[in-house]
């Protein structure tokens, strides 16, 4: 029975894989195996046949049990090395399960076993779930210490959810003040909007998550907290999901009871909740003017979630100043003011030879290096301008889409189409134009735009995207569906949450859950 709940524990995260990859990063990833790490590899071969080598893990075992003996810690420690075998490696030692074995698996967080971003992630997963099945109360400070660049990899939600099912966590909320108790907070966010991308819904009954929502507010500061905002707005967002959530439990009574009594302590707070936010708008907004370093960066990501116009507060502070630019640019989205969209498009024609790079040969592949200085912020201002309107926006937009370099084309192409056309003619055929650029990825996005104007070869090929039998291709298109918004495949949408496969159930729900959500803003921004 032990055996079988640690295999059952260590394999969770490979069991909850598939969304987060399919959808925010499906690019990233997209089927090209040969970029992939051999470690990578492995861990998706893990979860597609459910096979963990056992004997391997004894093999070590034994092999650590000697070392143990004869030379300690550190002997272990030395025969610690990334590559497909340290998983067994890291899982014989939280199944050896001494304070020895803890300690080591503690230091390994510090190690930077990888510069692949998607493989390290997967090492910081196989260390959390190897101290959540030890369930050391005193590895949470080290996990917390190595969570800001755990929690922003590609499967920082896992990472999220493995760390907060420990004992002990929910102190870590009763310290909002300090940075542990920062870093614990941003991991409630990063797994609380994890289970709108994938993570298992068992996360609401093993981290008691109703629980430490309730921790978190009744220990909030009087003053106006971002990272609680930003809780709240997830908490709420969950709320919509929950009885989806909860027919994906096993028909285990008590499993239910267990989920239903964590989600009535969220719903006894909503009240609340949604009061606290409706008055940390102009709190916010406040707070601008002389926040720096992390609190900034707290704020803007607040501001962007809530959808917030702080366009008065924000260009001054751009004017003079560079910190977390980008996530300013981002922030102005929202904004209604006119002169928003003037300062972006100044900004972008100011600070960027446009008329120059476009006029050399499209590539294929982005450089190595940034082709454009992080600080102008240039992907940003492309991005941003989806929500301003105008003929002069159409412009530049489209002069941008014949940039040399193909970040810098998608970014453009991926904020036309968001509004019928003004020049209408000349959008189509600029889109028309990008759907045979020599980038993939610059391709999909522009069939993507198109499909959000209606046209049908485009909406035609995303429906047949959604026929897929391969259910993780069918994911991935549900998800980037509900990435670009396009409405018109919601009866596609629909028509997918009564077939037979859970998994393609769960995406297709979260999928139409997220266009709901674009349409009730939509209709708020417009009134």
């Amino acid at each position: 029975m032990t055996v079988a709940l640690i295999t059952l524990a260590t394999l969770m995260p490979l069991l909850m894989l598939a969304v987060f990859l399919l959808g925010r990063c499906w690019q990233r990833l997209r089927g090209d195996e040969d970029a992939m790490s051999a470690v990578s590899m492995q861990h998706f071969e893990i979860f597609q046949t459910g096979e963990f080598n056992e004997a391997a893990v004894e093999t070590v075992k034994r092999r650590f049990r000697v070392l143990f003996e004869h030379g300690g810690e550190l002997a272990v420690e030395a025969t610690l090395r990334p590559g497909p075998h340290y998983i067994y490696q890291v899982r014989a030692l939280a199944e050896i399960g001494t304070d020895a074995a803890g300690r080591i698996l503690e230091r390994q967080l510090r190690r930077r076993l990888s510069d692949d971003q998607l493989e390290q992630a997967w090492y910081w997963i196989d260390l959390a779930a190897s101290l959540r099945l030890l369930n050391r109360q005193e590895s949470l400070p080290n996990l917390l210490r190595c969570s800001e660049a755990a929690r922003e990899s590609p499967l920082g939600h896992y990472f999220a959810a493995e760390t907060m099912c420990i004992l002990g966590f929910a102190g870590y909320l009763r310290q909002a003040e300090t940075s542990l108790g920062r870093s614990a907070l941003r991991l409630v966010h990063r797994a609380v909007e994890g289970l709108r991308f994938g993570v298992q819904p068992h996360l609401v009954l093993e981290a008691r998550l109703g629980e430490l929502l309730e921790t978190a507010w009744d220990h909030r500061p009087d003053t106006v907290a971002p990272l609680l905002v930003r809780i709240l707005h997830e908490a709420l967002r969950l709320m919509r999901r929950a009885d989806h959530l909860r027919t994906l439990l096993l028909e285990e009574s008590a499993e239910r009871e267990a989920f239903d009594w964590q989600f009535s302590r969220i719903a006894a707070l909503e009240p609340a909740m949604r009061e606290y936010l409706k008055d940390a708008a102009p709190r916010m907004r406040a707070c601008l003017a002389t926040a720096r370093g992390d609190a900034l960066a707290d704020l803007l990501h607040a501001l962007y979630d809530l959808r917030i116009d702080a366009a008065t507060e924000l260009l001054p502070i751009l004017k003079r100043s560079a910190e977390h630019r980008p996530l300013m640019i981002d922030a102005l989205r929202w904004s209604r003011d006119p002169a928003v969209a003037r300062w972006l498009r100044d900004e972008a024609r100011t600070r960027v030879a446009m008329q120059k790079r476009s006029r050399s040969r499209l590539q294929v592949e982005s450089p190595v290096q940034p082709s454009i200085a992080a600080d102008i912020a240039y992907v940003n201002i492309l991005r941003s301008l989806r929500g301003h309107a105008s003929v002069e926006t159409e412009e530049l937009l489209m002069l941008a889409c014949q940039d040399w370099d193909p970040l810098m084309r998608m970014a453009a192409v991926s904020s036309l189409g968001w509004w019928e056309p003004l020049k209408q003619g000349e959008v189509r055929d600029c889109l028309a134009k990008c759907k045979r650029d020599p980038s993939p990825e610059v391709r999909q996005t522009a069939r993507a735009a198109l499909a959000r104007l209606g046209e049908r070869g485009s909406l035609h090929w995303f429906r047949q995207a959604l026929l897929a039998d391969d259910p993780q291709q069918v994911a991935q298109a549900a998800h980037f569906i509900a990435d670009e918004g396009l409405t018109l495949l919601w009866p596609e949408l629909d028509r997918l949450l009564d077939v037979d496969h859970e998994d393609v159930v769960l995406h297709a729900h979260a999928a139409v859950e997220r266009l709901a959500e674009e349409m009730e803003h939509a209709r708020t921004r417009s009134a």
